[in-house]
């Protein structure tokens, strides 16, 4: 028998983007039993008899849920946008050392161009190998994740404190853009439906990445969950 080695140019970008969104679901559920159990443990043991006590019943339940839903989901959905974005980064530079290992080493360092590192690299993969990562269609979702990432990790998500033309963008964003909310004065929101959508749009943006090259993808991510999802209607 032969086994065959996976394409791992390919391969090891799907990979990391495939473990990320896994991270994110398993810890999703994770926050989401631990609250539920905490809930049971702690809610009230009364049946409500009235709107009054009904305020008061479900005042003690979000209390008993606090710490699950109004801090641990939040930071950890910050968390995976900042993470995911990172992954992106991350797979954009093994994209180039890909590209000039197939092609020969490149006089021009795409940290020679300015901009940040995802202008630079596009700029250093169109100038170098023709190919244009803003001709995506994804590209604009990539371009969102940044400036979500962006507030977050540099203004701890604090819509006020990013820069005039980042702030009417995310003001903007939150409605176009499903499960994401930012309003004047308060920290941007992040729900489930945000974080699904940008992992189904960075798959479809590599993969279109890797088709433009004309570099295989291995038959072992056909039916993969996020595979499956990113070919799902837009």
């Amino acid at each position: 028998m032969i086994l065959r080695a996976p394409e791992w140019k390919t391969f090891n970008t799907l990979y990391a983007l495939d473990s990320f969104a896994n991270y994110w679901a398993e810890n999703e559920k994770l926050i989401q039993k631990a609250a539920d159990d905490e809930e049971q443990k702690r809610k009230p043991s009364w049946t409500p008899q009235d709107d009054a006590e009904m305020g008061e019943y479900r005042e003690e339940v979000r209390i008993s849920r606090h710490l699950h839903d109004e801090i641990m989901t939040p930071m950890l959905r910050y968390s995976c946008i900042s993470m995911l974005y990172t992954t992106v980064e991350r797979e954009l530079r093994r994209l180039v050392v890909n590209l000039e290992q197939e092609r020969g080493k490149q006089k021009l360092d795409s940290k020679d161009l300015k901009g940040s590192f995802l202008q630079q690299t596009g700029k250093f993969s169109e100038v170098c190998f023709g190919l244009t990562l803003a001709d995506c269609p994804e590209y604009k979702a990539v371009c969102d994740l940044q400036k979500i990432r962006n507030c977050i990790v540099h203004c701890r998500g604090e819509v006020n404190l990013v820069n005039e033309g980042d702030r009417k963008y995310m003001l903007k964003l939150k409605d176009a853009r499903p499960g994401f909310f930012a309003w004047e004065g308060t920290d941007v929101e992040i729900c489930p439906e945000c974080i699904e959508q940008f992992i189904r749009e960075m798959w479809r943006f590599f993969v279109w990445i890797f088709r433009e090259l004309n570099w295989k993808i291995d038959d072992s991510w056909r039916g993969n969950k996020w595979a499956v999802l990113a070919d799902a209607p837009r």
